[in-house]
């Protein structure tokens, strides 16, 4: 008798932990990589209206019709610039996985990352001016008000290297 319990016990043990196994090896949904931060329709999200500061803002339809013209003169720059950083991302990884260490080379990917976000945060400062500029007075108001500075009140935390101590 306790040896029947014994077998039935090690097989439910062991349906349990190949059904535990095969749960965890399904895929679950991917997740976007460096640069590929995807929004609504597959487009990445640069220059959509919580960017632009313009969350809450009444505007007519004349000012609507050239938000979208604007954001559509621009699309192509935005396009390469996004284009870039993705390059930039997938070329410092790269380099930082290879087998060797070429510091040289991962110092010049790290700053064409610097370099492609610097030019998307000129386009993006560009294209919320010229939005700025389509506004009234009063709505330039609400959106300089309703801006929130990143990190108010909340402490900023510096990642570490979380890799094993070094021995001494």
């Amino acid at each position: 008798m306790t040896k029947r319990i014994l077998v039935a016990a090690g097989l439910i043990a062991a349906l349990a932990g190949s059904s535990l196994v095969m749960a965890q090896s399904q895929p679950g949904p991917r997740r976007p990589g460096i640069g590929e931060r995807r929004g609504p329709a597959g487009r990445v999200p640069l220059g959509n209206v919580r960017e632009l500061g313009l969350r809450g803002i009444e505007l007519t339809d004349a000012q609507r019709e050239q938000v979208r013209t604007i954001m559509q003169t621009h699309q192509s720059e935005i396009q390469q610039a996004n284009t870039k950083l993705r390059e930039a991302h997938r070329a410092f990884a790269e380099s930082a996985q290879a087998e060797s260490l070429n510091e040289a080379t991962l110092r010049a990917r790290s700053a064409d990352i610097a370099s492609a976000m610097a030019e998307q945060a000129i386009l993006r400062a560009r294209v919320r001016v010229e939005v700025l500029n389509i506004l009234t007075a009063e709505q330039q108001a609400q959106v300089k008000s309703s801006r929130v500075p990143r990190f108010q009140g909340s402490k900023v935390k510096v990642p570490r290297f979380q890799g094993s101590k070094v021995p001494q």
